[in-house]
């Protein structure tokens, strides 16, 4: 299909109108009756008809359009002929034009028809929209688009009730080709163009006909999913342009011939383009799927998880090498296999299997644990999870199994059941033999192939106690108690000497265990491991040791979880020694009573007892007396809980000494002397003092601590809910303190960053240099600031402002480092969108001005170093304005940004590409050979250009672009020259007729300056009253005599020389002066007026060209008023040439316009007739008095005869709507003669005079000369 495609594509290049043309085209006369043309169209069902003179040469057309217009505006047909319908000139192009230029010509005149003319002006044929339906290869596009694609959803509807007036006046006001007829909001019928050929003849009056009683009808629709090329076939096999969509019988769209072409238009490039953009995405789509399972395979492959893929029957089909990690088979030793013949262990149930295998089957995946059997024959506990895989039809194909050895997780889960058992029987104050035999069952238990003994250290005499052994032989237990703590001894001696863990991988072969080798062999041990046991302050307590059957070397999880059990054999031990301590310290206190008052007088603290039954005080010491301000008389008898702030925590207090015996440092607040209200810590027991219980209470005072530790924590909050990371240091640097931004920051974990040095951060962004400059500023200021480059822990690197201070202790040393940073990650970004904005386009994102000037300068300066070239191509949009002006600004801004893609498209290495602003764009090229290299750019962005672009998915649009070059360094050395002269060069590509480029030359330059040199005289001019008016007589051809003169701007320079207004008219529309000048000219004229009346010549008016500025100005009539009154003149002295163009520019505002004028009492005259594409729609209704024929017309009659046609057309035409003609450039008599033969009315030219001053026309009109005389 695409090379297909490709054939067509290449076919449509070389089409042209010769190839496409109908050559059998209906023609008639100018003066043929309009009934006799309708007939002819009714009955050979044709869209048109051609009027051409004897010469076979195309003068105008008639078309449908003009049959609706006629129906619209309900005229009687009796009397009009074809010239007083017709649209004139008729557009015509030449037989070699291209296929596509001559459809964006119909484009551009909103036109049907084409004539086809040869070098003479003589008529070929016409190419109408089917030709180029059935030229544009649908059939190899349409099948691709459905009707709902290119219909239009905004229908004209009318009820057939309506009349069938008011249906053409609604269809020639919306410049519509049909309207659809509806009965209750349902189509019916429809009304379109063909229909009002046939209606103008049948009916004689429209305005009382009901649009239901002739509309076509049944009606022929299509549904939206409809195909183009099924749509196309309706079009032929029905004859018919217009298909009404519905959809279940609602009424949708409509799709015409007209759309259709216009949609099908370049869809054979859009289809192209998009049928190698799909082959494309699927190429990428598939190179990434195989990147992707390639991944998918890698990643399953590098797994930490044991991975199998078996069939639906457990056959394996794939294995990853975590699975012979984990197996011990390799994977072409299993690839064939069933899992239950390699890893079944046998431990799990036959009922076990069965429910696995049920629920797999039945497509869910199963979960759970098991005990499977490497290949050496050990057991290990694993996680399994099995997955079914499913294909799109939903067959089960594959299983996918998942495996994670958790033995080691098991294995530490009864570790930790087991701490918390021993951990229970320690606070439970068990003897310490229960104890001891609970941590060796729970070991045994574990490791059921080993024995366990634990041996005591007596701190007097050093010698090993056996505590428990219940596994172990009773001559080995006996041997082993009588052991001594010698490093020389047995390995249980080596590790109470060293404190360290001793690993006998086999008893028979290591040398330090000669002594033991026929005690262990009766045993039955071959190796065993002794690991001391410990308390707090990593004293040896005792020695945990166990024996294995086999030589072996415990792993490191055995090793930890020996260690663990040593450890909760040492919290035993410890607990066992407290309680004893505990025990001897009670009796000694008893025994000390006597000596405990004694001490209570002269402790350097306050000391008060109280009594336990009514807390009354009984005794205070003198430090305790000093404290509260009161003597010991003073306090004996009053309530303790008088000097407690809070009374109840003294009952607490008191409640917490009976329940232990034995409290210190119990926080309360307490009053002091004075009121003042303080911190204590209190120590109390009770005891027995002058025969009555009482309770002993200390004071400590920490008011002051208290205060320091209040500010610590608010410290510690700010620091924690401040967003900015925190990190404290000690000097060495190591990391002692961060908070929880830090964390959030880094990435890291607390445990990860305490203790280690800050350089854990650094990316390595910055040198060595840099951080010793950092470290002299912060050892010599105290302080470091600045911007750094630091690393996540994921590896990202993120820029951050750092404050690092120097914390100091009352000596002024330096005791900590703070470091305080913040992530301006964000803030970087921000300042990089701030500075991409301020060096870009907002809308196409393209560089702008600035940066593209600063660009140029740089390679200004590379090309002097280095002898290079660059040039500078100044783009400006063609035809812009239009677009944005017909479909809105957002539509606008969407053309330039895929103007900018485009653009873009073509940039080579090295290019750079701006957006000046509005649809300016600049390209600077710096890798040129020569200037035809630029030439070749500019071409392709000229092509590039060319292209349809489709807006809103909607709008398919032409533009073009003028480029404008200029070299370096021949066209200037600065970026300022290169700039300027492009920009001139582009100005030099748009005048010379658009979408081409120009190279810069300097007589670009002396124009441009001549032009500005023009622009400031002018404007002096303008002051110095050197405009003046000159007038050219106007000649009545039946009388001969003058009957009106036009008034001629000239400019006569200082040196006295006359300038023609060819010469700066153009560059005045251009600047605006025209205005300035417009209004000179009326005013000049209307005091000429009164000054002629004022000498007695009233017989003739003066005629005033306007220009489009001056009359799209709004205030052209008050201006014309204000003169006519200035000088007190009738408005029928003054006559208004208007150009046909600048009123078919807004035609309902231009007649809005003509009619204020024509309210003042001016004539109106319409200037340059026939030069432009006249609509006599619009002819009709502008009040006007006369037509000028152009001069070129008039000037071409000899020579070409089609010129004098025209001309002869033009008179008749303007005859028939009771208008004047005047002849413009009449010099010679055979001119002349035409004009009376044609019944001219007026005429203009040298024949009769060239144009005159004032005075010197003044002198004419008194001369009384006539056109014979």
């Amino acid at each position: 299909m695409l090379a297909k495609l490709l054939r067509v594509r290449d076919s449509m290049k070389k089409i042209k109108l010769s190839e496409i043309l109908t050559p059998d085209v209906i023609t008639v006369a100018t003066g043929i009756a309009l009934r006799e043309v309708l007939s002819t169209m009714a009955a050979l069902r044709i869209s048109c008809v051609l009027a051409v003179n004897s010469k076979n040469q195309p003068l105008g057309i008639f078309t449908e359009q003009d049959a609706l217009r006629v129906l619209a505006g309900q005229q009687a047909l009796d009397g009009l002929v074809m010239a007083d319908v017709m649209t004139i000139p008729p557009l015509c192009a030449s037989p070699d034009m291209d296929y596509r230029d001559a459809f964006r010509l119909l484009q551009e005149h909103g036109s049907r028809h084409l004539i086809v003319t040869d070098a003479h002006n003589r008529l070929l044929g016409i190419v109408t929209e089917e030709a180029f339906l059935l030229h544009l290869g649908s059939e190899e596009l349409t099948a691709f688009k459905t009707v709902a694609s290119v219909m239009a959803r905004n229908v004209a509807t009318i009820d057939e009730g309506e009349t069938v007036a008011t249906a053409a006046q609604q269809m020639h006001r919306l410049q519509l080709s049909c309207i659809v007829v509806t009965r209750d909001a349902v189509p019916v019928g429809i009304l379109t163009e063909r229909d009002a050929v046939r209606l103008e003849l049948d009916i004689s009056e429209p305005g009382r006909v009901p649009v239901g009683s002739v509309m076509s009808c049944p009606l022929i629709t299509v549904s939206p999913d409809t195909t183009l090329e099924h749509a196309i076939q309706h079009f032929a096999s029905n004859k018919i342009r217009n298909l009404v969509v519905t959809d279940q019988g609602r009424l949708s769209g409509i799709v015409n011939r007209h759309n259709l072409v216009n949609t099908l238009r370049g869809d054979y490039v859009k289809f192209l383009q998009e049928t190698i953009k799909k082959q494309r995405r699927k190429m990428l789509q598939l190179n990434q799927q195989c990147l992707l399972n390639k991944l998918h395979s890698t990643a399953l492959e590098a797994s930490a998880n044991a991975i199998l893929i078996t069939d639906t029957e457990g056959i394996i089909q794939w294995a990853n090498a975590a699975f012979s990690n984990l197996s011990g088979y390799s994977s072409d030793e299993v690839i064939g296999r069933r899992p239950k013949d390699l890893i079944k262990s046998g431990l799990q149930s036959r009922e076990f299997y069965e429910v696995l295998w049920q629920t797999i089957l039945s497509g869910q995946a199963w979960q759970g644990e098991l005990v499977n059997k490497r290949r050496d024959g050990t057991l290990y506990t694993e996680e399994l999870t099995i997955t079914p895989v499913r294909t799109e039809n939903d067959k089960m194909t594959h299983f996918i199994a998942v495996m994670q050895d958790i033995s080691e997780r098991k294995l530490l889960e009864k570790m930790q059941a087991a701490s918390l058992d021993v951990l229970d029987k320690i606070i439970a104050n068990q003897p310490l033999p229960d104890m001891m035999l609970a941590i060796i069952h729970h070991l045994e238990n574990l490791f059921p192939i080993i024995r366990a003994s634990v041996l005591q250290l007596d701190a007097t005499t050093g010698l090993l106690r056996q505590v428990i052994a219940p596994s172990l032989p009773d001559f080995y237990a006996s041997a082993i108690e009588r052991l001594q703590a010698n490093s020389d001894a047995s390995i249980c001696e080596m590790a109470a000497f060293s404190g360290e863990t001793v690993i006998i991988e086999d008893v028979q072969s290591h040398p330090r265990c000669v002594p033991f080798r026929e005690l262990a062999e009766r045993a039955g041990f071959r190796a065993c491991t002794a690991t001391p046991i410990k308390d707090g302050q990593d004293n040896v307590l005792g020695i945990f040791t166990v024996y294995f059957v086999h030589p072996h070397f415990p792993g490191q999880t055995k090793l930890n979880l020996l260690k663990e059990f040593a450890r909760l054999a040492g919290i035993s031990i410890a607990k066992d020694k407290t309680e004893t301590q505990r025990l001897a310290l009670t009796t000694s206190l008893q025994n000390s009573e006597t000596r405990y008052r004694t001490l209570v007088e002269s402790a350097p603290f306050p000391v008060v007892i109280s009594s336990l039954a009514d807390g009354s005080l009984l005794y205070g010491n003198d430090r305790a007396q000093l404290m509260f301000g009161i003597s010991r008389e003073q306090g004996i008898g009053k309530p303790a809980a008088l000097f407690y702030v809070h009374p109840e925590e003294r009952d607490r207090f008191v409640s917490a000494v009976l329940e232990k015996g034995l409290v210190t440092d119990y926080e309360v607040q307490l009053y002091k002397s004075g009121g003042k209200i303080i911190w204590v810590l209190l120590s109390g027991r009770v005891m027995d003092f002058d025969g009555q219980a009482a309770l002993t209470t200390s004071f400590v005072e920490i008011t002051d601590r208290k205060h320091y530790e209040d500010r610590l924590r608010e410290a510690a909050a700010v620091m924690e809910s401040t967003h900015e990371g925190v990190m404290i240091t000690d000097l060495t640097p190591r990391i002692i303190a961060v908070n929880r931004a830090c964390l959030a920051i880094t990435g890291y974990t607390e445990e990860e960053l305490i203790g280690k040095n800050p350089a854990i951060l650094h990316s390595g962004h910055k040198d060595q240099a840099f951080y010793a400059m950092l470290w002299q500023q912060l050892l010599r200021d105290g302080h470091w600031q600045g911007e750094i480059l630091n690393r996540r822990k994921s590896g990202e690197i993120y820029p951050q402002w750092l404050t690092i201070s120097t914390i100091y202790n009352e000596q002024q040393e330096p005791v900590r480092y703070v470091g305080v940073f913040a992530d301006i990650s964000e803030l970087k970004r921000q300042q990089a969108q701030l500075d991409f904005m301020a060096h870009h386009d907002a809308l196409t994102r393209l560089p702008n001005r600035s940066m593209v000037e600063t660009r140029i300068k740089q390679e200004i300066e590379q090309a002097h170093r280095h002898g290079q070239n660059l040039a500078v191509l100044f783009i400006d949009l063609d035809r812009f304005k239009i677009v944005n002006d017909s479909f809105g600004h957002p539509v606008g801004d969407e053309l330039l940004c895929q103007v900018a893609e485009r653009l873009a498209a073509r940039l080579r290495e090295g290019d750079m590409l701006a957006r000046l602003g509005g649809d300016e764009f600049i390209l600077l090229a710096n890798t040129l050979s020569d200037a035809q290299d630029a030439a070749v750019l500019a071409r392709d962005i000229i092509a590039a250009l060319g292209e349809p672009f489709m807006l809103s998915g909607q709008h398919e649009v032409f533009i073009g672009g003028s480029i404008g070059i200029s070299l370096f360094p021949d066209d200037g050395n600065t970026v300022t020259e290169l700039m300027k002269n492009a920009d001139a060069a582009m100005y030099f590509a748009k005048e010379n007729g658009r979408n081409q480029f120009s190279f810069y030359t300097s007589e670009l330059n002396a124009d441009a300056r001549h032009k500005l040199e023009m622009e400031n005289d002018l404007r002096r001019a303008l002051l110095h009253n050197e405009l003046l008016l000159h007038y050219q007589a106007k000649i009545d051809l039946h009388t001969g005599k003058i009957c009106g003169v036009e008034a001629l701007i000239r400019w006569q320079k200082p040196d006295g020389t006359l300038m023609s207004p060819a010469e700066f008219i153009p560059l005045a529309e251009k600047t605006g002066v025209i205005l300035t000048i417009g209004n000179l000219v009326l005013d000049r004229a209307c005091q000429q007026i009164r000054q002629w009346l004022d000498d007695g010549l009233d017989n003739v008016h003066i005629a005033v060209n306007i220009s489009a500025r001056q009359f799209r100005n709004g205030n052209l009539d008050k201006l014309v008023a204000e003169s006519l009154q200035k000088y007190q003149i009738d408005g029928r002295h003054l006559e208004l040439e208007l150009n046909e163009s600048m009123l078919m520019h807004e035609p309902e505002r231009a007649i809005e316009t003509m009619q204020k004028l024509k309210n003042i009492g001016v004539k109106l005259s319409l200037d340059d007739f026939g030069t432009g594409y006249s609509n006599l729609a619009y002819l009709r209704r502008f009040p006007i008095d006369s037509l000028k024929i152009d001069q070129s017309f008039v000037r071409g009659m000899i020579a070409d005869p089609g010129d004098a046609e025209i001309a002869s057309v033009i008179i008749n035409l303007a005859h028939r709507l009771k208008l004047s003609v005047i002849a413009e450039g009449v010099e010679n008599e055979t001119q002349l003669a035409f004009m009376r033969t044609n019944n001219c009315d007026e005429l203009q030219g040298y024949l009769f005079s060239k144009a005159l001053s004032a005075p010197e026309f003044t002198e004419l009109l008194r001369s009384g000369k006539t056109l014979t005389s």
